[in-house]
């Protein structure tokens, strides 16, 4: 037996598609990180461009992220209560913080490709980009979702975008990981 808290995130037709778009860009994340493991595997120059400023927008990415899918949770909370007002006031939080992490995003790129000049031409430049741009790309659909449920919080399903948006917020700590931590400068800029 399921327990019911569970069981509401698969309750409505909307959350199981949700579920499996979900499963299908865990698959698709998934492989690019095999990729990336590959490719880093195979390259003779395989540079650690972080410091300590790269992280610091990366955990406020995180936040970003985090913010984002509790806020749509929160949101669908109020929605449910009734309290529509409130719902939609949830939901604009949400969607600023992850235009506040499509922002931080663009800065952490300019930085990578202009500053530390490790474009799509390098190895790790092309992984970066890929991996972190399909990443943007699922935020950009999640902020359009995000969007749409604001457009009618008392018929649209905003759990379904929660869950959405739980997933990137949890994909992009994967990513912190995967990509950021192996190639940090330990103590550089301390």
């Amino acid at each position: 037996m399921i327990p019911s808290a569970i069981s509401a995130y698969a309750a409505t037709p909307a959350r199981r598609r949700t579920l499996i778009v979900i499963a299908l860009n865990f698959l698709l994340y998934a492989a690019l990180m095999v990729w990336m493991f590959h490719v880093r595997d195979t390259s003779s120059d395989w540079p650690i461009p972080f410091e300590f400023g790269s992280l610091l927008i990366v955990f406020a990415m995180a936040s970003g992220g985090i913010c984002g899918s509790i806020t749509m949770a929160i949101a669908d909370n109020r929605a449910h209560k009734g309290e529509f007002e409130e719902s939609i006031r949830w939901t604009v939080i949400a969607i600023s913080a992850w235009l506040t992490f499509i922002f931080l995003e663009a800065v952490e790129w300019v930085n990578m490709v202009y500053l530390v000049q490790l474009g799509p031409a390098t190895p790790f430049g092309m992984t970066y980009l890929v991996i972190t741009g399909a990443h943007l790309l699922g935020i950009v659909v999640c902020v359009g979702w995000f969007t749409f449920c604001l457009t009618n919080v008392r018929k649209h399903d905003i759990l379904a975008s929660a869950l959405y948006s739980h997933f990137l917020a949890i994909w992009w700590i994967v990513i912190i990981f995967l990509i950021y931590f192996p190639n940090m400068h330990p103590l550089a800029n301390l």
